[in-house]
């Protein structure tokens, strides 16, 4: 049986379809921040607020010989942004609603996604249309987002966070150690930390036992809480990151994580906003005043000084092929030596073992190594 792609939740009942209008059309409201019930997988009263299940209306998993529909998908609809002329979108990511570089402008944009209302195509379910998507290179160049963007429909969005509320219009450096939190369709309201910064990693979209890979390079890597150890996981693609405290900044745009769920993998958000030409929507000022500096945030979080992280993204530069030819690398970034407060390179690796452990350099040009166990980088 082929393995199914993390993000392309197969919903199986596809001969129940018709049961799904009910779900569909009845608006439910959130009485409680509370994920019990799942209420962000329900179609929720409009304006709806976002952190919560959408996609596009074509996304539908076909067979290639015959293309018979076995199934649905799609993620999480994660935040409100606007252009110049203060247009405003929905930024989710091109695999959610752009099904990986093929949507065409104009296509329905629906909450909840088909996944939770057992792939029933619903034109009334629409909140946006399609608009415009950063094109994913699956041909070995290198990919800084996965990132889209759809035109909401007047009335029927809110900026709002569902259980994390008002954000900024600002945003907050991504730094080592830096506390954020996610809200998403899959695991809900969740909370970690940064674990890694300037990540290189190969992710797989495929859907099926051939891979499909996409090289990103500058990438994020977050770890959960002890409250919520996986920060991420399939179906979350889409979520804003943000920071925690009162009126959050964007931080990160979720795509990605590690088969197992402990490693989530974000798009820094000022890469985003730059590609897609917007800027972010929120209703409340930051705490965060524009004069606290990256390197006053990063040295407070970690110990780690800015000089000292762009001379240890420099090592890594320097021997990345080196390094990604441990066996089983997915990818290489940039964290914290345990304890010290100085930089360290950590490799990921899809399974670790003694024997991979005792053969890899221990440290390169005075940086300590660090081998990390993954598993396969897939998109959510």
């Amino acid at each position: 049986m082929g393995r199914t792609m993390s993000y392309k939740m197969k919903a199986a009942a596809l001969v129940a379809c018709m049961l799904a209008i009910g779900v569909a059309s009845t608006p439910q409201k959130v009485s409680a921040q509370a994920c019990d019930g799942d209420p962000q997988k329900t179609a929720l009263a409009r304006p709806i607020p976002l952190g919560i299940s959408g996609g596009n209306i074509h996304s539908f998993l076909r067979k290639k010989v015959n293309n018979k529909i076995i199934g649905c998908f799609g993620g999480t609809l994660g935040s409100m942004v606007q252009d110049s002329s203060l247009n405003q979108f929905i930024l989710s990511n091109n695999h959610v609603i752009a099904d990986q570089n093929t949507a065409k402008a104009g296509e329905r944009i629906v909450q909840p996604g088909l996944e939770d209302v057992t792939c029933f195509k619903s034109p009334t379910n629409a909140v946006a249309t399609f608009s415009k998507a950063i094109h994913i290179n699956f041909a070995g160049g290198k990919n800084t987002v996965d990132a889209a963007i759809a035109a909401v429909e007047p009335g029927l969005v809110s900026p709002d966070i569902l259980f994390i509320g008002e954000i900024a219009d600002s945003t907050a450096t991504p730094v080592l150690a830096l506390p954020v939190q996610k809200m998403g369709r899959t695991t809900c309201r969740t909370t970690g930390a940064i674990q890694a910064v300037n990540a290189n990693v190969t992710v797989n979209y495929s859907e099926i036992h051939k891979p499909k890979l996409a090289k990103f390079i500058n990438q994020i890597l977050v770890a959960g809480s002890t409250e919520t150890p996986d920060f991420g996981g399939p179906g979350d693609s889409g979520s804003l990151i943000v920071t925690q405290g009162t009126c959050p900044q964007a931080v990160a745009l979720l795509f990605a994580g590690s088969t197992g769920g402990g490693v989530t993998i974000a798009n820094p958000i000022s890469e985003v906003l730059g590609k897609l030409g917007v800027s972010m929507v929120g209703s409340c000022t930051a705490s965060l005043t524009s004069d606290t500096s990256p390197a006053d945030v990063l040295a407070g979080n970690s110990g780690v000084s800015m000089e000292a992280l762009s001379a240890a993204t420099s090592v890594r530069d320097r021997h990345e092929s080196q390094l990604m030819n441990i066996k089983d690398a997915v990818g290489t970034g940039i964290g914290v030596s345990d304890g010290s407060g100085h930089p360290s390179l950590e490799v990921y690796v899809k399974k670790l073992t003694p024997e991979m452990q005792a053969a890899a350099p221990t440290e390169v040009d005075g940086l300590p190594v660090k081998l990390v166990e993954s598993g396969e980088f897939v998109a959510y």
